[in-house]
């Protein structure tokens, strides 16, 4: 529990300077103070000062925020302005308790300090809920103050009853009938004011009990123990005596929103000194009270001022339905007597109210009809409004007026409905009343403009008719070019003049709807000229300079065709002769006139002028142009080149031939004695003579010219030619060949019948033997 700064001081007068937490946006720099929004005038009744609540809940950043609003209520002289600084100074400087008290006025003895209704003028911003709410204490004069006629009483509830979202009622000792009588008006009184301005009676009350003595228990648990034992009584009371008496004070002391506090004796010191100050506080009713200052001042942003819906009220709302409140009790002198009187007070209040609101509404839609009355009586107006877009606007208007006159109506649910329903029921009247009248109206209208839209349709589409026909007309080149703009222009003014005046005579109605339906189709005939004219006049200037273009293109397409023509001429020139004309094949003639081909046509395409399709056809022409010369000059070379090809492939031929020739000739000079003879057997003869062949076959494929079935013929030829002079060289050679053999071997027996005879023992026997060998030999060599 939080301990209590015996050194603050009471008795603090107004405007004591001291500085208030945070302020919201555009708040009041100057330091708050209180504020006195009721006072009492010369004959009791009760003033509001308008102004100074206006300065409290409509202030920078107030006026559109919640707002929570701490009132305390009881007897007079029972420290209710005392608690209330205590609150002022926990909500002003949360962590510095050592502050001296002060702000409302407040101090000792029996005279009442406290006159009528009074605010601290500056909202105490508090964080709650994730929201701004603006903290406001309220300090009521002892409502219960014998001195004064319970009329006062009464109508100063009223006010504190407006300005409480947290309710303090402060007891002293114990909770007795007197209190339970008390609380029985004010309860009364708050359930009358909930009804007339759609608030909630009790938000939320807390018993706080002062100089609690029955036990020696305190705090919010002991106090919610004695507000069950109080309950139980009341019940118990009720039962026994059969009575319906204190119902609303049994109702309020078990809702959920009454809590109860106790509270102890503060002590004789205090009771006895003058000052009353803070000092001289037991120490136990200084726990006690801060605990209790510290609960509230934790919940005052939980308890935003709502409506019976639940929905908070911003400080401007809050002030709106105070003053209104006000006004009809200044005006109207209501009898506020007693709780009976007051409850007929304010439903004659209600009922007033609700009877001006009614036929406010009531005559702001007879206005409203009125307006749209005489804003529609032309036929023009008229139609551009069906009935049922009228019925919707009325409907409408009737359902905004209905919501609106809701929100101002004052009482029961059922009472203001009753009020709407009635009201509901004239509106739908003066509805019923007009739409008919309305709807003749716009079908009288609606006949005239359908035949007049009929004339004025007929002349648009022989209009349009007429532009289409011109337009088909005119879609060449030469025609578009044989009508200027100018001409055409003169063509369709005199048309749409013609047109005019022939629907002018067709037209009904007022003079103002017939000029308005002229208007309409001239404007439509103007539309239709100027999108023909102008596209007309694009058509014309593109067939100027498509004429042009076309000039330049046949002018480009010539030109690349000469240029082309002399590139043939001179390939032609270049590759007459045989040599000059094997040296480029007939393909590769053709790439090379292809690529000039193509460099023409890119390069002329560039110099084109006009449109893609021109272009294109422009393109198309040239590109005929050149594939016709080179389809001229291809074949005639092609001819060309096989004739030359013929020739070459002869002189291959025939130069194989020769080599080869030359080569057998050779071989055979080469090998005509023995000895070399011998060398090369015949089988490797004949390789020799087929590698040659091969090779001169090889280089004469390579020297051939035409393609591969041409080539091939010549060189099976000259194949078959090669194979023939092998075949006589190889027949030749191997006689030869085997001549020679049979001579070395003839020579080798002869040396040997040499040898045999001379080494011989017996020389005749030698002899003899040797010349049988000779002979033998000369005989195998074929020289016998």
């Amino acid at each position: 529990m939080a301990s209590w700064n015996p050194s603050s001081r009471s008795g603090a007068t107004q405007g004591t300077g001291m500085q208030n937490m945070q302020q919201g946006p555009g708040a009041q720099p100057e330091p708050g103070r209180p504020v006195q929004l009721v006072h009492l005038d010369e004959e009791g009744d009760l003033i509001l000062d308008e102004e100074a609540l206006n300065g409290c809940l409509e202030q920078g950043g107030v006026g559109a925020a919640p707002v929570c609003l701490v009132s305390i209520i009881g007897e007079q002289r029972r420290g209710k302005s005392f608690l209330m600084n205590c609150l002022l100074r926990r909500l002003q400087h949360p962590n510095q308790e050592h502050m001296a008290l002060g702000g409302f006025e407040c101090r000792a003895g029996t005279a009442t300090v406290t006159k009528g209704v009074w605010m601290w003028g500056q909202p105490l911003w508090v964080q709650a809920q994730g929201r701004r709410v603006a903290v406001f204490l309220v300090d009521t004069e002892g409502s219960l103050d014998l001195q004064r006629r319970m009329e006062t009483s009464i109508k100063l509830s009223v006010f504190s009853i407006l300005l409480s979202s947290y309710w303090i009622f402060n007891i002293s000792s114990t909770f007795t009938r007197t209190e339970a009588d008390y609380l029985e008006m004010f309860v009364h009184v708050a359930k009358e004011v909930g009804e007339t301005c759609n608030l909630p009676p009790i938000q939320h009350l807390d018993l706080l009990v002062r100089d609690w003595q029955l036990s020696g228990a305190y705090g919010a648990d002991a106090g919610q123990e004695y507000l069950r034992d109080i309950t139980r009584v009341m019940i118990r009371y009720r039962d026994l005596e059969a009575s319906a008496e204190q119902l609303l004070v049994l109702e309020a002391m078990r809702a959920r929103s009454t809590q109860c506090y106790l509270l102890p004796h503060p002590g004789t010191g205090f009771t006895r000194s003058r000052a009353g100050t803070p000092a001289d506080m037991d120490t136990v009713f200084q726990q006690y009270l801060c605990d209790y200052v510290t609960t509230v001042v934790r919940s005052a942003g939980t308890h935003v001022r709502t409506d019976r819906a639940g929905q908070a009220l911003t400080g401007a709302q809050l002030a709106t339905k105070i003053k209104g409140v006000s006004r009809y009790l200044k005006t109207q002198r209501y009898d506020f007597s007693s709780p009976v009187k007051m409850a007929e007070a304010f439903a004659a209040m209600r009922e007033e109210v609700n009877r001006r609101a009614v036929e406010a509404t009531r005559r702001e839609y007879e206005q409203f009809v009125q307006e749209l009355d005489c804003d529609h009586q032309s036929m023009i107006s008229c139609l551009r409004v069906k009935p049922a877009e009228m019925q919707q606007r009325l409907e409408g208007k009737r359902q905004e007026l209905l919501e609106h006159c809701r929100g101002e109506l004052w009482g029961k649910d059922l009472q203001k409905q009753a009020a709407l329903e009635e009201l509901k029921k004239e509106l739908d009247k003066q509805m019923a009343t007009f739409l008919p009248r309305y709807e003749q109206r716009f079908k009288m209208a609606a006949m005239i403009e359908e035949e007049n839209s009929k004339a004025v349709e007929a002349s648009r589409r022989e209009y349009e008719q007429f532009l289409q026909q011109l337009d088909r007309d005119h879609q060449s080149m030469r025609r578009c070019l044989s009508v200027k703009p100018e001409e055409m222009r003169q063509r369709l003014e005199g048309k749409h003049q013609e047109l005019l005046e022939c629907c002018r005579g067709e037209l009904q109605g007022e003079d103002l709807q017939k000029q308005t339906a002229l208007e309409d189709l001239e404007q439509e005939l103007d539309r239709q000229m100027d999108e023909f004219l102008s596209a007309y006049g694009q058509r014309f200037k593109m067939a100027e300079m498509a004429e042009m273009r076309e000039k330049a293109n046949r002018g480009a397409v010539e030109a690349a065709s000469r240029e082309y023509g002399l590139f043939v001429q001179r390939l032609d020139r270049d590759h007459q002769s045989m040599s000059s004309c094997l040296r480029m094949k007939p393909l590769e003639m053709k790439r090379r006139q292809e690529m000039k081909h193509r460099v023409i046509l890119k390069r002329y395409q560039g110099e084109l002028r006009g449109e893609d399709p021109q272009k294109q056809a422009a393109l198309e022409e040239l590109k005929k142009e050149l594939d016709k010369q080179m389809a001229t000059f291809l074949p005639r070379y092609e001819q060309r080149f096989k004739m030359a090809a013929m020739e070459a492939n002869k002189k291959a031929v025939e130069v194989a031939m020769k080599g080869y020739e030359h080569f057998v000739q050779k071989l055979d000079r080469d090998h005509q004695s023995m000895s070399s003879c011998l060398r090369v057997k015949p089988a490797e003869m004949q390789q020799h003579l087929e590698v040659k062949c091969q090779e001169l076959l090889e280089r004469c494929w390579r020297e051939l010219w035409n393609e591969d079935p041409q080539k091939q013929a010549a060189l099976k030829g000259l194949k078959q030619e090669l194979s023939s002079q092998m075949a006589q060289f190889l027949t030749a050679y191997n006689k030869r060949f085997k001549e020679k053999q049979y001579k070395r071997w003839g020579m080798r027996i002869l040396e040997g019948a040499v040898v045999v005879a001379g080494g011989s023992v017996g020389g005749r026997i030698g002899l003899s033997v040797a010349a049988a060998m000779v002979a033998g030999a000369e005989r195998f060599m074929g020289l016998d």
